[in-house]
């Protein structure tokens, strides 16, 4: 092994785990509990966190070898140290290959200039934790082509739209409960004169004083934009 690749080598986990020592106090009032939680959870958790840390120190390599980044002026970086923390809880609880690669891309775009702002970097962090991997795969589906978007006018079409790319990813109702999770959290913007499924009453649009068929029915917001940014590879 050369000097470079050992030079961020990552540390051995610890049986001093906080998460593991915290459960283990809950456990140990029960006889032999906290044995069979040793048997069970240890392991596993310990190849995650070998494994992440083994993520993090690669992301480190990265930061210097292509960005050109200074490591030692990145330690003292509070919010960039706040992001591996809060990346790092996340991984400790995701065996989802998707989402731990995600936070390895916050990691390495979180050192990188750009035109986030810090707070919104760690609610994205937040974002990835609460989101499925079916959320960002709709995410990314909206915000590719917003000119096939402006033309949709009802969640059957959107649907049959993300159907066509993504077989039977989603039903109908995961479909429309995705597309609210993601209303909810300012990354994509639905107007209420969206037709439903056909499965559900709803007023005559004749009823609507205006309608604008010249505006989409649903847009994909600038923060989605940042948010996709973030958790991507970028060169």
């Amino acid at each position: 092994m050369n000097t470079n690749s050992k030079k961020y080598q990552p540390p051995k986990p610890s049986k001093g785990d906080t998460a593991h020592l915290a459960a283990r106090g809950i456990l140990s009032t029960i006889p032999a509990a906290s044995e069979l939680f040793e048997y069970f959870v240890t392991p596993p958790l310990q190849r995650r966190l070998e494994a992440w840390h083994e993520d993090v120190a690669e992301a480190l390599r990265q930061l210097e070898s292509r960005q050109g980044i200074d490591l030692t002026k990145l330690q003292s970086d509070e919010h960039f140290i706040s992001i591996v923390m809060q990346a790092t809880t996340i991984a400790m609880r995701s065996h989802q290959t998707e989402k731990l690669t995600a936070l390895h891309n916050a990691i390495v775009n979180s050192a990188i200039p750009s035109s986030s702002k810090k707070d919104l970097q760690l609610v994205f962090v937040r974002f990835i934790d609460e989101l499925t991997p079916l959320h960002v795969k709709l995410l990314s589906f909206l915000a590719q082509d917003e000119t096939v978007l402006r033309q949709l006018k009802s969640y059957a079409q959107l649907y049959e739209a993300f159907d066509n790319k993504h077989p039977h990813a989603l039903s109908h109702d995961e479909f429309r409960m995705t597309c609210g999770d993601l209303e909810v959290r300012g990354l994509a913007r639905i107007s209420q004169d969206i037709e439903d499924f056909e499965d559900i009453y709803q007023a005559s649009a004749l009823l609507l004083e205006e309608t604008r068929d010249d505006l989409p029915r649903i847009i994909v917001t600038d923060i989605a934009k940042e948010f996709l940014w973030f958790i991507a590879q970028n060169p």
